[in-house]
Order: structure tokens, then sequence, then C-alpha cells
């Protein structure tokens, strides 16, 4: 799961930065064809070059650990008096699977939505009307409906067209045709595929919008090379806005108008190759900062207790490596010491003899046997408010450190902060009793160990 959020923000980056490049760089470089090479192919780049590992030892290895956010769990309440019994546990379902199952539901949409207009398109070729067949195999059908003029694939759909003369009307097939013979179906086609898988990125959405207003100019400038500018330029003011459903299309009268008119000044400008080749360095750059795959930490530097605030909070918890926050509660004594602090007791630690420095976050990272909810079923079912805590009145927070090994075994467990000793001794027995049951992390294909941060909150129910 850890692999998945890591590649998809990163991917995200990619796009970002290639859609920012295009709208300061390209939008208004009157190159239709070199534009729709780049749009098509932002994607498919965006996509791969997190998935690069490229060695490059002549690019220092910068320790990216500390900013990279902590995959946190859920918050678990676990009552002293809690039965051993998990009733009701084994319906709940994770938030990995909650997230899978929208996640399927909106591309299934998306599909289903996509192929009832392929079926639409193919009753409307079975039930217009055959007037022609034109040079490069395209076939122009009349609609008996009011559908506005576009094109799919090899077919040519014209409404009746009482507004405008022979002549336009020659100018708006000439058009229409250009997009067949570029072959601009495709390119929506693999668009509207694009955006059902990666829905969630709207991103894809604006690029897919991008796309479709360079295919009109790649049209136009078809058209005027045929026929005079300033007349094909009368003809799109002239063309109205329609717009009936059917949205896979390529339509003649789309609401780029002004864009287009805008676009058809700059014909016949000569236009250096300035602005196309400063790709290549963007495209350098992206491969060299995503390609840096070997990512190491301090950690020493990042879980020494010299680094936390002298009353950590939640929050600045949460921000270091960490496995999330797991809340201890029980019923509060009769008559309970007022008191919610203590000065931490000496922090439990095992030697570390393993010369190999562990990593605070790799490309897979560890995962308890079953995922991050057997460990909250573990942890809730384990863990126990000690008798002399809850005697004593304490609550508060108790900070774990613990060392993943390469065969999924637990070891070097400090206490960071501490509440009482046997408020620390608690959390050390139970994250011991994980070992053996975690899946060792993986960085570029080897395991490696993994230090998790893992704070417990102990409170007393009033």
């Amino acid at each position: 799961m850890e692999a998945t959020i890591n590649y998809l923000i990163q991917s995200g980056l990619c796009l970002l930065l290639l859609y920012l490049f295009y709208m300061a760089v390209l939008r208004s470089f009157p190159r239709p064809a070199y534009n729709r090479l780049y749009l098509l192919a932002s994607p498919i780049a965006a996509l791969a070059i997190p998935l690069l590992d490229i060695p490059l030892p002549f690019i220092p290895q910068y320790d990216l650990a500390p900013a990279l956010p902590a995959i946190q769990l859920s918050e678990v309440a676990i009552t002293g008096y809690m039965p051993e019994a998990e009733s009701g546990t084994d319906f709940i379902l994770s938030a990995a699977t909650i997230v899978g199952l929208f996640y399927s539901l909106a591309v299934l949409g998306l599909l289903a939505r996509l192929g009832i207009q392929l079926i639409r398109l193919k009753k409307l070729v079975h039930t217009s009307t055959r007037l022609t067949a034109l040079p490069g195999k395209a076939t122009v059908l009349q609609t008996e409906n009011n559908y506005p003029t576009f094109a799919f694939l090899n077919y040519i759909f014209v409404n009746h067209q009482h507004h405008l003369t022979e002549q336009e009307k020659q100018q708006v097939i000439a058009h229409e045709l250009a997009h067949v013979k570029l072959g601009h179906t495709y390119d929506i086609l693999y668009y509207e595929l694009l955006t059902a898988i990666l829905w969630f990125n709207p991103l894809v959405w604006l690029l897919k919008n991008e796309l479709r207003d360079v295919h009109e100019y790649q049209a136009d400038a078809s058209v005027i090379a045929a026929y005079q500018p300033t007349v094909y330029t009368s003809l799109l003011a002239k063309e109205a806005l329609h717009s009936n459903g059917v949205m896979i299309g390529s339509y003649f009268n789309r609401p780029q108008v002004f864009k287009r008119l805008q676009m058809l000044q700059k014909y016949g400008q000569k236009t250096g190759m300035v602005r196309p080749l400063l790709v290549l360095p963007l495209i350098l750059v992206l491969v060299l900062f995503f390609s840096a795959k070997e990512v190491t930490a301090d950690m020493a530097t990042l879980t020494s207790p010299l680094n936390q605030p002298e009353n950590p909070e939640v929050k600045s918890i949460s921000e270091a490596p960490g496995m999330g926050m797991v809340t201890v509660t029980a019923p509060a004594p009769e008559n309970p010491i007022q008191s919610t602090s203590q000065t931490p007791t000496p922090a439990f630690k095992e030697p570390d003899t393993n010369p190999e420095k562990p990593f605070a976050y790799v490309e897979q990272m560890p995962e308890f046997e079953g995922g991050q909810l057997e460990l909250q079923k573990f942890l809730a079912k384990n863990v126990r408010y000690p008798k002399a805590t809850k005697e004593a009145g304490l609550n508060g927070l108790v900070v774990a450190n613990f060392v993943v090994e390469k065969d999924g075994s637990v070891t070097n467990v400090n206490i960071l902060k501490g509440l009482d000793e046997a408020a620390n001794a608690e959390a050390t027995r139970v994250i011991q009793a994980t070992s053996g049951k975690w899946e060792p992390g993986q960085q570029s294909g080897k395991k490696v160990r993994v230090s998790f941060t893992i704070p417990l909150r102990f409170n007393l129910q009033q």
C-alpha cells in the first residue's frame, strides 16, 4: 500500500510539471502536430518515469526521510476490561478495501458511460442516411435528429445545415475529413480510457480538453490550406454551439471557437525550435529527480529524544516516521491521584549489534501479517492498562521505537518518551510480541532493516 501511494504521488507530480510546462510554453505554440504528440506522450511519461531505476553515482543521495509523511493508523480504543473475544470485528472492512471498492466502482461507471456512447454511435450509423463516400475511406452520413456535425472513426455525421451555403458545407466536410485522416478518434478513445483509469487525477481531464483544442487547430489548418482564411473564419463565427450528448466524437462547432480564431491568425508564422526543445531539459530533470531510489536517513537524528519537544503533542509525534496512534483506555479508580504527567522513567533500550543502519522509509514498507487492520486488532487484544498506572491515576503518551529486521522479527525496542515503569514495560512487551509477524521491508528489491515509531496513549475513563 505504501509503495502504491508513493508511486501515485510521484507520477502525479510528474504530470503536474508536464502540464504546467505545456500551459506556460507550448499552449500558444502554432505547431498543433507537435503539441498533439506532447499531450499524448505526457501521461505515459508521468506513469513511466517514477518506475525508472537509473544508477546515478554522480548525484548525491540526500536525506529525504524527514520530509516524507508517515502512514498513520486510525485510533484504536482499548478498555482495561475488554474481553478476549473479538465480536463482529471480522466483518470490518479495512480502509484500503473501501478505497479499492470506491475506485473500482468509479472506473466501471466511466467505462460503462463510454460503452453506452459507443452503442449510441453504432445505432446512429444504422439510422442515418448515407450521402457519399469521400477520399480517405470516409463516409458522410446525414442524421435525422438535431445532432451537430462531428466525425468518429471513418464516419462524418452532418445535419441538414439549412443555414449554410454550399461552399460553407464543403468547408465543414473538409474540416471533419481532416479529423478522419489524422486519426483523432483514436486519441479521444485513448484519453477516455486514461480518464476512466486515472479519474481521481484532475490533470488527466485537463489534458484531454487541451488535446481536443489541438485537434481543432489541426483540422482548421488543413482547411485553410485549401480555402481562403477570411472565408473560413467567417464560417467559424457563424456556426452556433450545439451539444446533444454524444461527447466522444470530433465536433466542428466546439466551444473553442474563439481560441481557434486566435490560432488561425498565427497560421503561416515562422516558428523556431527553441520552445519545443525546452522539453528535453524538463524530461532530464524529471528523470534525475524521480529515478533516485536510494532514500536513507539517520535514525539517531529522527528519533533521538533530544530532538523531541519538552511536551510533545500528538501532532509532533505523527510527523515522525511511525505506524500511527494507539489509544489505550481504562476505567478510572475510585480515588485516582489527580496527575496527568510524570517524569519519564529511563528508556528501555536493547543494544544494537547490527552494523547496518535501519532505514526510515523504503520503497516497500514492512507490513504486519494481514495488514494494518490486523495490527490494530492485535494491539487492541493484547495491550492492557497496567494496574499500577491506573492506581496512580496516570494517563499520557508512551512513544516507542523499534526495528523490523530482514526476517520479520522485531528488535531494539526503545522507549523514547515514557509514562511510568509499568506503562513502559507494557508497551515494550506488546511490541516485542509482534516479532515474526512482519513482512520485511524492501529497497531496490532487497530486504532491509526499517525503523518505526509508535505512540500509545493511555487514557483513564472518567
